[in-house]
């Protein structure tokens, strides 16, 4: 039984999407390798996009229609979306980390990720970014560019002059969706971020489209 087609995200969906978020976040394997809590995990990488910054998301829901195979999440004001960030960071944090033996590996991660920060693409020409995960289950059927097509053209219609994205290159599925779409890589940067639970450097790259 295929898929069900992706559709517009609500807030409702925000858990969810969390979830594919949190189950996804290792190059695909799940995130409590290096970050134990889930809770602060949602909070940091998908609720902005459900709490006002968000623009053109969408969702995969799985076949049962119980849980998400899927997501695609953006925003087009790269202010909005920071300060939306910050708002939800000051308010909830600390309630979001659970359970607090979990705090400390996170906050490992966290201050590794502020002393390796990756590159970005100047906001002027990329003013949108986008993130994507879907299930193990779900890859290999499409749904990727779906969701991708999706969003794409909600920026279009938006007259959103383009888009960037990070990610690394462990991710080879992804990018070579990203590419099959025109994205091209436009800056690389070996970081030091992942060594502890990778083994090695990995390489940060940026992917920029433009929409005309």
């Amino acid at each position: 039984m295929p898929l069900p087609p992706p559709r517009p995200a609500t807030p409702a969906d925000q858990d969810a999407a969390g979830d594919v978020a949190y189950d996804t976040g290792f190059f695909g394997a799940g995130a409590q390798t290096y970050f134990p809590s889930r809770p602060l995990f949602r909070l940091l990488w998908t609720a902005p996009y459900f709490q006002g910054a968000g623009h053109g998301c969408f969702v995969a829901p799985s076949r049962d229609a119980a849980t998400l195979a899927g997501y695609i999440v953006g925003a087009r004001d790269p202010a909005l979306y920071r300060r939306t960030l910050a708002r939800l960071v000051l308010t909830g944090m600390w309630r979001a980390a659970r359970p607090p033996s979990a705090l400390p590996t996170s906050l490992t991660y966290l201050w590794r990720a502020a002393r390796h920060p990756g590159p970005h693409a100047p906001e002027d020409r990329f003013p949108a970014h986008l993130h994507i995960n879907l299930r193990p289950e779900a890859r290999g059927a499409g749904l990727g560019d779906a969701l991708l097509e999706a969003h794409l053209h909600v920026l279009r219609a938006a007259n959103v002059p383009g888009v960037q994205l990070s990610t690394t290159t462990e991710n080879r599925a992804a990018l070579r969706l990203y590419r099959r779409h025109g994205f091209t890589v436009t800056e690389r940067r070996l970081s030091a971020l992942w060594t502890p639970w990778l083994g090695h450097p990995a390489e940060h790259v940026v992917l920029t489209l433009r929409l005309p």
